[in-house]
């Protein structure tokens, strides 16, 4: 790196340090003053903080901005460093165009032999990895308040990943081990060497804001081989593992999502095994086992069904986008994450009249018919549909069903156990204490009457 040039030295007055004013009355900025080292040089090293792969990550402080910053290197000495040295400029310019507050920012790019060849300068992070933060949770039983804590933080990478999908920028990376958590709730998305720049493949959308670009150095072919596999095994969609990286696209990244949720859930990702060969067979078959029965004895069927519905190995089958994903995350926060879903086709009875009642529903979709024998004679009491609960007496009384309910067309519910319903008020404190209290007082209220029966 170059030594910053010497300044003139001025006086007091003459360097800035008063405000001064030209014949026109109009005040003129003061000038910064001389920030020079004993060694000339504008940024100190401080030692490295991580290494990885082809670079490393040191701590060093700016002289002229008086703070400390995060440098990424690469390293000379490899036989690849060629290669190595374009993606690491990529990473710079793909980072530093994608200006948004939860990814971390990139002040400078530049070459020294004195910090051996490429490098970068970017915000350096006060906190720890996501990953830190999930092996912490998994040490202990499930708690709901700090699941909700890092989904959180989740719903941050996924606004972080929809910008940059806009800007037509594809992670291709996307762990716990790539995002950053700040002392102070700051989340930063990580670590954008592998990008894939869709500019390549084409313009963006009309109306839509211009793509991300970089130098051009070399063509496509030689920036990646085809059928290369990059990515990291355990967290790697199906298309990544078998290379078809003209597959690749925004729901590559929404799969790297449901790794993040499927490591939440289990503490691991979701094609961990004992070998790296292991691993990359898991995501090319993509077949992930449900995250019930892992970890934690006990997880929320609707949290669930989100992380697996992200995995699905074909990427139709994923959500279209992580806007997509998102909301239904902020749904499940919202309450009713533990009750299971379940569909009914038409005709089907949903609950039978006398049978013995474990579940209350909660209809989604479509509309169902209450029905109620008595002594041979079948009548129909009501018509049921969306947002209308049945079974919620029975499941309360621990009496028998007191009607049958059929579907109508295609219906969906949400299935109310008593447990899951224990677990979802006791996420709740206050309408939990509340809902208790109505329910001891609907069960004495029915002990009354059933004295006088």
């Amino acid at each position: 790196m170059k030594s910053r040039p010497e300044l003139p030295r001025r006086t007091p007055t003459e360097s800035g340090h008063r405000t001064r004013v030209e014949g026109s009355g109009q005040k003129v900025p003061p000038e910064p003053p001389s920030l020079e080292t004993s060694s000339g040089q504008r940024l100190r090293d401080l030692g490295e903080i991580a290494r990885g792969g082809m670079s490393a990550i040191r701590r060093v402080y700016d002289t002229v901005l008086r703070r400390e910053v995060a440098m990424k290197t690469g390293d000379p000495s490899s036989p690849s460093y060629a290669k190595a040295a374009l993606r690491f400029v990529e990473e710079a310019q793909v980072t530093g165009q994608l200006d948004h507050p939860n990814i971390v920012p990139v002040h400078d790019l530049g070459t020294s032999p004195d910090i051996r060849g490429v490098f970068f300068t970017m915000k350096l992070v006060q906190g720890e990895t996501l990953t830190d933060i999930i092996d912490r949770l998994h040490r202990s039983a499930y708690d709901h308040r700090a699941v909700e804590s890092t989904l959180q933080v989740f719903l941050k990478i996924c606004d972080a990943i929809s910008f940059a999908h806009s800007r037509g920028v594809i992670h291709r990376d996307l762990k716990p081990d790539n995002v950053m958590v700040g002392s102070y709730g700051q989340v930063y998305v990580m670590d954008w060497g592998i990008a894939l720049l869709l500019g390549r493949r084409g313009p963006p959308p009309p109306g839509a804001p211009p793509f991300v670009s970089v130098s051009d150095d070399l063509t496509l072919d030689e920036r990646e081989e085809r059928g290369a596999i990059v990515g990291t095994f355990e967290y790697m969609a199906a298309e990544q593992a078998w290379g078809k990286n003209d597959e690749v696209d925004e729901r590559t990244d929404v799969f790297g999502l449901g790794g993040i949720l499927y490591q939440l859930l289990t503490g691991r990702g979701p094609n961990a095994a004992a070998t790296a060969f292991e691993t990359l067979q898991r995501a090319q078959r993509g077949m992930h086992e449900p995250p019930q029965g892992s970890a934690w004895s006990n997880l929320p069927p609707g949290l669930c069904r989100i992380a697996m519905k992200a995995l699905a190995k074909e990427p139709r089958h994923r959500y279209a986008s992580v806007a997509e994903l998102k909301v239904d995350v902020e749904d499940f926060l919202r309450g009713g994450g533990w009750f299971q879903t379940e569909i009914f086709e038409p005709g089907e009875t949903i609950v039978e009249q006398g049978a013995k009642a474990e579940t209350a529903y909660i209809i989604v979709a479509g509309h169902c018919s209450v029905v109620q024998t008595n002594e041979g004679r079948v009548s129909t009491l009501r018509q049921l549909g969306p947002a209308d609960v049945f079974g919620e007496t029975a499941l309360l009384t621990g009496e028998p069903r007191s009607a049958s309910v059929i579907a109508l067309d295609r219906v969906t519910v949400k299935v109310v156990t008593a447990e899951a319903l224990e677990r979802e008020l006791g996420s709740r404190s206050w309408a939990g204490a509340f809902v208790k209290a109505l329910a001891e007082r609907f069960r004495e209220a029915d002990a009354e009457l059933a004295k006088l029966r």
